[in-house]
């Protein structure tokens, strides 16, 4: 029988899917509609043991975008093995084929370790730390007017390289954010165009535990003060708490966006990874 890794097929969605469900205990439906979105767009390396995936990563494509530089990329995401097929290697022979991979192709790795914890795991396989997001905590101020409408998600690319283009950032191809808007509506979010101040705005917002979380926008930590109290009474929570980028948000709990392996560190703003 198959043993070693290859590239994970169509026929294999069922056992990636035992994988996911036993490392990330997401539901089930939303499994199959992540590879149902995704499958075609995405690599899904696998250690095969005897014939059937028991350790996998996911390969999505990106860009390390600063100025008029750029980088292709790939996101390691949602890697996991099953529960008794651990302590054996599967995953270091995993991270090591695609490392190995990068360095001859000359494409940036990155990944969002799930906790500061496994940084010096990564190092072991060339990562180094990049960029943080500020995680912040806002009350409800004042419900000033606010005009909101829905963004397509091509419409929030587009806003989203006006934004972050600036400075260094990870820019996503259009697929990938069809897929992060698809994915915050399942979990209640919505994706708006906000007016404030004669300017138009961006954010990504789901309701979680009470609070309204914030995945991306472009709006200043002043801004969302100020709109704090309108925002909550639109998504009905009684907290709002953003990701915000830290070279431009002094305040909140850092949280660790990525550790980059064949790519320059610039503190490159990352987002949009697990939504």
């Amino acid at each position: 029988m198959e043993t070693g890794i290859r590239f994970a097929e169509r026929r294999d969605i069922p056992a990636l899917c035992e994988i996911w469900e036993s490392c990330f205990h997401d539901p089930y439906d939303y499994i199959r509609l992540f590879y149902r979105e995704n499958f075609d767009h995405i690599s899904v390396p696998v250690y095969v043991e005897a014939g059937r995936p028991v350790s996998m990563l996911h390969l999505l494509d990106a860009s390390f975008r600063d100025g008029a530089d750029a980088q292709p990329a790939k996101l390691i995401y949602a890697a996991g093995t099953l529960p008794g097929c651990r302590q054996r290697g599967y995953m270091r022979r995993l991270l090591e084929d695609v490392t190995s991979m990068a360095l001859r192709d000359g494409f940036a790795l990155f990944l969002k370790p799930a906790d500061a914890s496994l940084l010096a795991y990564y190092r072991s396989f060339g990562f180094a730390r990049d960029a943080c997001l500020r995680l912040v905590t806002i009350p409800p101020g004042g419900k000033i007017p606010l005009t909101v409408s829905p963004l397509s998600p091509d419409q929030y690319n587009r806003m989203r390289d006006a934004a972050f283009s600036p400075r260094p950032y990870a820019r996503w191809p259009d697929r990938h954010l069809r897929w992060c808007v698809a994915d915050n509506a399942y979990f209640g979010g919505k994706t708006l165009a906000l007016a404030l101040d004669g300017e138009t705005h961006f954010l990504m917002a789901a309701p979680e535990d009470g609070a309204l979380l914030i995945t991306e926008t472009d709006l200043s930590l002043p801004q969302l003060r100020r709109v704090s109290g309108a925002l909550c009474a639109l998504f009905g929570t009684g907290l709002l708490k953003a990701y915000l980028p830290d070279g431009l948000c002094p305040e909140g709990e850092e949280i660790v966006s990525s550790v980059v392996c064949n790519g320059p560190l610039r503190r490159t703003y990352v987002n949009l990874i697990l939504i």
